[in-house]
């Protein structure tokens, strides 16, 4: 704890004192005491140990129930009870997505559909092949829309753009949107899904429609930045030597604002609770600094922050949620899935 010299603290105690006369006093004490945030609070659960730490998919479901893989066996969690078994799927997972009613999982180029309610078959989409073998994964589903990017890239191959494709839960056929999309970061709604690609010598922001083959782009100079969207709004967190919080407005790509944030903020999501962001400010991992805020946008402000000691991953959906990894060997470690309330 740093010790603060003695003028701020005899500052520090005329503002205390003068909120405890506020107190008293009829009428003043809404106009002293300044708004605040209200603060976070975490419930934790043991999710066990894997062998795969950054193989595991997950994914929650609008009613806030968790699914994640460990090899080809999916799990659940259900409020803040342990995991239990929700399929054996066959085939390692890569990636999960969930509706209410249904489960999403993708095994290299196959993704099936499973009813939630008796973990039965319901259907298949055949992916069109990509240059290689899938090594990385993920899959958004928004109505009957399923979103689904594939990429091959691995420690020999370097970096590669992902190949992204679109299948609706009411028909057999699969459509590619793009191949040169950034793997990871996006984010739908029904409004469709929006992601960052390269056209020739351009990056572009961009929104794939949910029924129709048009692509709304938008030229921008940041790329490889995590999306969220909140509040009708689009927010990218660009990296750089000032990282920054961009927003655009979600129907027309057109940047709204940009904001300096924290240099240690590593990722965003959309939820209930607002805007979070996962704040890392350790240089290895797991990192046990590591804490979870809500992230204001206008201001690039992140106060109240609740600690979550080696958080890894923010979970998409509208229930808060974060991933942390403890006891970590290589890709050995313990998981726990954090519900965050206020």
């Amino acid at each position: 704890m740093k010790i603060k010299p003695r003028a701020q603290s005899l500052l520090a105690a005329a503002v205390l004192a003068l909120a405890g006369l506020a107190a008293t006093m009829p009428g003043a004490q809404a106009a002293i005491r300044p708004a605040s945030t209200p603060a976070l609070h975490g419930t934790r659960i043991a999710l066990g140990a894997t062998t795969e730490l950054y193989g595991n998919a997950f994914a929650q479901a609008p009613n806030g129930a968790v699914f994640f893989s460990r090899g080809a066996v999916v799990y659940v969690v259900e409020g803040d009870r342990a995991p239990g078994i929700a399929l054996r799927a066959g085939h390692t997972v890569f990636a999960l997505a969930a509706t209410n009613t249904d489960l999403f999982v993708e095994t290299g180029l196959l993704v099936t559909e499973y009813s939630r309610a008796n973990g039965k078959q319901i259907r298949h989409w055949a992916l069109p092949r990509t240059v290689a073998a899938v090594t990385s994964a993920g899959l958004y589903v928004f109505g009957n829309t399923v979103w689904a990017w594939t990429d091959w890239a691995t420690d020999e191959s370097g970096f590669q753009y992902a190949q992204l494709d679109r299948l609706h839960t009411n028909g057999a056929a699969v459509r590619v949107i793009d191949k040169d999309a950034m793997p990871g970061d996006m984010a739908a709604d029904g409004a469709g899904l929006y992601f960052e690609t390269v056209h020739g010598l351009n990056d572009y922001l961009a929104r794939a429609n949910p029924t129709t083959s048009s692509v709304l782009l938008r030229k921008t100079a940041i790329i490889d930045a995590p999306l969220a969207l909140v509040g009708g709004r689009l927010d990218e967190l660009a990296f750089g030597d000032t990282q920054t919080i961009v927003s655009y407005n979600a129907t027309t790509l057109a940047r709204v604002s940009s904001k300096r944030v924290a240099a240690n903020d590593d990722s965003i999501v959309g939820t209930g609770l607002g805007l979070l962001v996962l704040d890392l400010p350790c240089s290895g991992f797991p990192c046990n600094s590591a804490s979870v805020a809500r992230l204001n946008s206008a201001t690039g402000g992140a106060p109240g922050a609740l600690r979550t000691p080696g958080a890894y991953q923010l979970l998409n959906g509208p229930a808060a949620a974060v991933v942390e990894a403890t006891d970590v060997h290589g890709s050995h470690a313990n998981m726990f899935l954090v519900r965050i309330s206020s």
